[in-house]
């Protein structure tokens, strides 16, 4: 019995630390540098038009099955029985914290992406909803998901560690206009989780929704992550895995990078920080209906609503 809170004592206190010795030995993994497209003949501009945006989170990844089996585990140790063995392994591979930032999708995400792709594409739902824009988060998992679910993913040279990840070379619907690929849209870093580097992330969410507004297409697909996502929409839940959801975007509601810092910080003043916050509205979820269109959401977004997601029994 001893041995079994040895692993899973040691791989908690691994984990609570990493952020604080990544953000002191290593740079940030996800930078907000230049976007990679697969085309530039069309030109950013500022445009009012109010766009429909589909928000599209990726597939599980290992790094969401880890995490799982040590939320498992700690519940049974909580209760004082012994968690399984597989789940005990799982746990213990947190210890490589750096696998954790840019994980591949898990046999299970995989099964889901074959699942909801196969639904897109009997719906033909890039086509049908007039998507021009396909815009995904720079990690391997989003890139993965965007390729299986959209058919459409930016290319990357065939070098390194791109080498690994099997959507490096590129593709695009033939519906749609342009595949890009945004760094701003790459999931919480573990220095974005420091309480002195709080407003980096939401600083990020400020840069996306000014990018959007800029793009000339009025219907665009984002792939992204939960973490990312909630915070943006300030949702008390987050996106199932391959959950697609749509949603209106107005431009001319939305605000500056600073005043996106500026807002956040004024609505967190006066309660519990941001990221305890998160931890306890994770289990909470959305109407069964999915429909959320009349529900106040900050800046331009309006009339969300659930449009797929995964099924067990499909």
């Amino acid at each position: 019995m001893y041995q079994w809170w040895k692993v899973i004592l040691s791989a908690l206190i691994a984990i609570a630390v990493s952020p604080y010795l990544i953000s002191a030995f290593f740079p940030d993994q996800i930078t907000t540098g230049e976007i990679m497209m697969e085309s530039s003949s069309l030109v950013s501009k500022t445009t009012t038009v109010i766009k429909t945006v589909y928000l599209i989170r990726h597939a599980e990844s290992n790094e969401n099955r880890r995490l799982a089996s040590l939320t498992r585990s700690l519940k049974l140790l909580g209760r004082l029985s012994l968690p399984k063995k597989e789940d005990v392994a799982a746990s213990v591979e947190l210890l490589d914290v750096m696998a954790q930032v840019d994980s591949d999708v898990s046999p299970i995400g995989q099964k889901q992406i074959e699942q909801l792709g196969r639904r897109l594409e009997e719906d033909n739902f890039v086509k049908e909803k007039g998507i021009g824009l396909v815009v995904h988060s720079p990690l391997k998992r989003a890139r993965q998901t965007a390729a299986g679910m959209l058919s459409c993913v930016s290319s990357k040279p065939a070098t390194g560690s791109s080498l690994e990840d099997h959507s490096h070379p590129g593709q695009k619907a033939e519906s749609v206009q342009r595949v890009v690929e945004l760094p701003c849209l790459a999931e919480k870093t573990p220095r974005e989780w420091l309480p002195m580097n709080q407003y980096a992330f939401v600083k990020r969410i400020g840069q996306f929704e000014t990018w959007l507004g800029e793009q000339p297409e009025g219907v665009i697909a984002v792939v992204g992550h939960s973490q990312y996502f909630k915070k943006m929409l300030g949702l008390s839940f987050k996106f199932g895995n391959c959950d697609v959801w749509e949603l209106q975007f107005d431009p001319s509601l939305s605000l500056s990078e600073q005043s996106v810092v500026q807002k956040f910080a004024s609505a967190e003043s006066d309660t519990i920080s941001s990221d305890e916050k998160e931890e306890k509205d994770d289990d909470v979820k959305p109407p069964n209906d999915g429909n959320l269109e009349e529900v106040e959401l900050p800046r331009g977004w309006h009339k969300m609503k659930s449009l797929y997601s995964y099924s067990d029994e499909m």
